[in-house]
């Protein structure tokens, strides 16, 4: 449309019908100018609608190819190694968010965070360092497992409340009683004595404990006491039968034993065993004598090393193949002519204890006893002392000293068997 605009002068001349119709025109052609400037300035937008409404029916193909293609996804998604979630959950965890993968793709970006509502399970729950004290709280202190060595009972016990016991041994001397003639000359007779002294032994231990540790661990004090006197029982009977007497340790049965010597048993027993063993050193002791007509001693314990035991008492077998000793197996020690035959750790395998332990004395000057108390600044660290210790005696009189044999298993054996 051409439209050529007048001067104020030129409008002046028209007539009123002219300068309506001037007016008209001027209006029409103005709105048509705006109505193309609109045009033209929308139209890259409507390019824009046009292209994003391109992408979001591609977009929706896309979805609706997803949607289509789940059952065959379900299958690939097989190899697909997603951490929490299982085949089943991550085909599932994209059907349900189907419209928001759609919004994603909508938008050209995002991000979308698959998540498997777990199981609850034993594995659901976590411990996150628990302090080591709920430990004891789950599951209570127990004591110490040791075993008991009960031989004291074996020994011969005295009483005493002085600290260097004392005792005396008589021996004959010289002469002896003989035949005499009416009015002959009668022999005289005589005895000597000597006094010894055994001096007390200590064994002692202790243990250091802080006041936080006894309130919190149930039953540590009591498991402690207990600890401490079973080791003192053990400590004590070890060293009854093998202290080496050296300093202030006590001197054991066996360190008295002495070896064995056949006498009149030499090459004496056709195909010796065990018991012949046994029986042997029993005989050397109960004719051994200090001077004549001593009484005899009379052995009362047999210890051996566990395989010793089982291999020459548990296992021995009669000609119909019974057991010889069947309660050896079922008490762990077997009473042969009043004679307790026992199997002891201690005792190195090959080796036989054989005693008279009435022979061997002992005493419980100061009995076992525990004491708590401080050491340094023990108080103001809330730490204590826990002591346990016993003094007592133990000795074998000079003259006694015959009644013990330890020895070679082996050694016996060879020195009895008959050629």
């Amino acid at each position: 449309m051409d439209f050529n605009y007048k001067t104020a002068e030129e409008i002046g001349k028209m007539s009123a019908e002219e300068q309506n119709k001037y007016l008209t025109d001027k209006n029409a052609y103005e709105k048509e100018v705006r109505k193309e400037e609109i045009e033209k300035a929308v139209k890259p937008v409507k390019d824009d609608v046009a292209t994003i409404k391109t992408s979001q029916e591609e977009s929706a193909k896309d979805v609706s190819a997803i949607k289509e293609d789940l059952s065959s996804l379900n299958e690939k998604i097989k190899t697909i190694n997603v951490p929490g979630l299982s085949d089943d959950t991550l085909a599932k965890a994209i059907q349900e968010n189907a419209e928001e993968i759609q919004k994603i793709f909508s938008k050209g970006s995002g991000v979308i965070e698959l998540k498997a509502v777990a199981e609850i399970t034993t594995a659901s729950g976590t411990n996150t360092s628990p302090p080591e004290i709920v430990g004891t709280q789950i599951a209570p202190l127990q004591n110490v497992n040791l075993r008991t060595f009960d031989i004291e009972s074996l020994f011969n016990v005295l009483q005493t409340s002085q600290a260097a016991y004392a005792y005396t041994e008589a021996v004959p001397k010289d002469g002896d009683y003989a035949f005499v003639a009416e009015g002959a000359v009668k022999p005289q007779i005589d005895f000597k004595w000597e006094t010894n002294y055994a001096k007390p032994k200590k064994i002692a231990a202790w243990m250091h404990l802080t006041e936080e540790a006894v309130q919190d661990v149930k039953g540590l004090e009591s498991v402690a006491k207990d600890y401490l006197k079973k080791k003192h029982d053990i400590f004590k009977a070890k060293s009854l039968l093998f202290g080496d007497g050296l300093g202030e340790n006590a001197k054991g049965a066996t360190k008295y034993g002495r070896t064995f010597v056949a006498g009149a048993m030499a090459a004496k027993v056709e195909k010796p065993n065990f018991m012949d063993v046994v029986n042997a050193a029993i005989t050397d002791i109960a004719t051994t004598h200090n001077y004549q007509d001593e009484t005899p001693y009379l052995a009362n314990l047999v210890l051996v090393n566990p395989v010793d035991f089982f291999l020459h008492v548990v296992s021995a077998k009669d000609g119909k193949g019974l057991p010889l000793y069947p309660t050896a197996s079922l008490y762990n020690s077997v009473v042969i002519g009043g004679v307790t035959i026992k199997p002891e750790e201690s005792v190195p395998a090959g080796k036989i204890f054989v005693g008279d332990l009435d022979k061997y004395n002992i005493t419980n000057y100061m009995p076992y006893t525990v004491k708590i108390g401080w050491i340094n600044d023990d108080f103001i660290k809330n730490m204590f002392v826990i002591l346990g210790e016993s003094r007592f005696h133990a000795f074998v009189k000079k003259l006694d000293q015959q009644a013990f044999i330890y020895d070679d298993i082996a050694t016996i054996k060879t020195a009895i068997t008959k050629p």
